[in-house]
C-alpha cells in the first residue's frame, strides 16, 4: 500500500513553465508566446504564479512562486529573465516561511509596491511592502483574517475590493467579494458570486482591454488549473456580473495539461502552463482513474 501511495503521489506532481506575451492579451490569443527556459535551475526547481515587477529591453523582472524539490514548499522569489535567449538568469528568494507561499499579487499605489502572497495555511491574507532596490519585503499587517486562495485587489471610486475563493473549496464555483474604504482598512464581505462551473478562483489581477474590465479566472471543472477563463466584469452599485468572453488552453506540446496564471503590466503579460513531473506514472494512474469513473467506483473531480 505504501508503494502504491508513493506512486500515486509522484503521478500527481506537476511541473510548471512560464511564458511571456510581449503584446499582452493580443499575443496570447494569437499564440505568440516566448517560453522561458529555467537555465541552471532546470530539474532542480520550477516557477509558477508569475507577476511582472518591471522590464527593460534586455531583461524582465518577475515575482513568482518558487518550488525547490529539496525544500518541497512554495517560496516567493524574484526572477530575472534574459530577453535575448528567454532564459532565467537569476533567482533570489525574498520571502520564506514555514508555510507554503504562492501567487505573489502585486499592488502599486503612490510609488509604493505592495505584495500580498497567498498563505492560506496561516489563516489570513497578509500585505507586505516591496523594496525594489533592496529586493526585500517588509511585513505590514493582515488585510483580512480569512483563508483566501489566490486573492486579488481592485480599486474604483467606491474604494477597495478583495475578490477571492477560500478554503475548503478554493477551486469551486463561489467567489467572495469584500470592500473597504481604504487599502489597509477593515474589509467587509459585500457579495458572493456563484458561477455555473468551477471558474471562481482568480488566475491573476484584473486588466482592461478595449475599454472592458477583464478578470482572468481558473477553470477547474476537470482538474485544478485546467484552463483560463477570461471574463468581462461589470460592477454597478456593488453588484457584480462576470461574462466569459474567451477560454485559453495551453498550446505547449509538452506542458499541455493546464494553465492557471495570466498577469499584465504595461502591455506585457506572463503566463504559466503545466505538465506531469512523471508523465509515465501520470498516464498510468489517470487511466486507472478513468476506468474507476466508468465503473462508477470513483466520482469525477467536481467541486461545489
Amino acid at each position: 500500500m505504501y508503494l502504491i501511495r508513493e506512486l500515486r503521489r509522484k503521478s500527481d506532481e506537476s511541473v510548471w513553465l512560464m511564458g511571456i506575451c510581449e503584446n499582452g492579451y493580443d499575443d496570447l490569443k494569437s499564440g505568440c508566446i516566448h517560453w522561458i527556459n529555467n537555465g541552471v535551475y532546470e530539474g532542480k526547481k520550477w516557477f509558477a504564479d508569475p507577476f511582472i515587477i518591471k522590464f527593460t529591453k534586455k531583461k524582465i523582472y518577475l515575482l513568482v512562486e518558487e518550488f525547490d524539490y529539496k525544500i518541497h514548499r512554495g517560496r516567493i522569489a524574484r526572477l530575472i529573465v534574459d530577453r535575448t535567449n528567454w532564459t532565467v538568469c537569476d533567482c533570489k528568494i525574498i520571502l520564506d516561511l514555514d508555510t507554503h507561499l504562492s501567487f505573489p499579487m502585486i499592488w502599486r499605489e503612490n510609488n509604493h509596491i505592495y505584495i500580498c502572497p497567498e498563505n492560506c495555511k496561516s489563516g489570513a491574507w497578509h500585505i507586505y511592502e516591496y523594496d525594489e532596490e533592496e529586493e526585500k519585503m517588509t511585513y505590514i499587517q493582515p488585510l483580512i483574517k480569512e483563508k483566501l486562495t489566490d486573492a486579488i485587489l481592485y480599486k474604483n471610486k467606491k474604494g477597495y475590493y478583495i475578490l477571492s475563493t477560500y478554503e475548503p473549496t478554493p477551486n469551486g464555483r463561489c467567489l467572495s467579494i469584500y470592500h473597504s474604504d481604504t487599502l489597509l482598512g477593515k474589509y467587509k464581505q459585500t457579495d458572493t458570486i456563484v458561477f455555473g462551473e468551477n471558474v471562481a478562483r482568480n488566475a491573476g489581477i484584473m486588466f482592461t482591454y478595449n475599454g472592458d474590465l477583464i478578470r482572468p479566472a481558473q477553470e477547474c471543472t476537470h482538474t485544478y488549473g485546467h484552463a483560463i477563463s477570461f471574463q468581462r466584469v461589470i460592477e454597478n452599485d456593488n453588484k457584480w456580473t462576470f461574462e466569459e468572453i474567451y477560454k485559453f488552453f495551453s498550446p505547449h506540446p509538452q506542458y499541455y495539461l493546464g494553465t492557471h496564471t495570466y498577469n499584465e503590466y504595461q502591455g506585457m503579460a506572463v503566463i504559466d502552463v503545466k505538465r506531469k513531473k512523471n508523465p509515465l506514472f501520470g498516464r498510468f494512474f489517470d487511466s486507472l482513474q478513468n476506468l474507476a469513473i466508468k465503473a462508477h467506483l470513483k466520482k469525477r473531480y467536481v467541486l461545489k
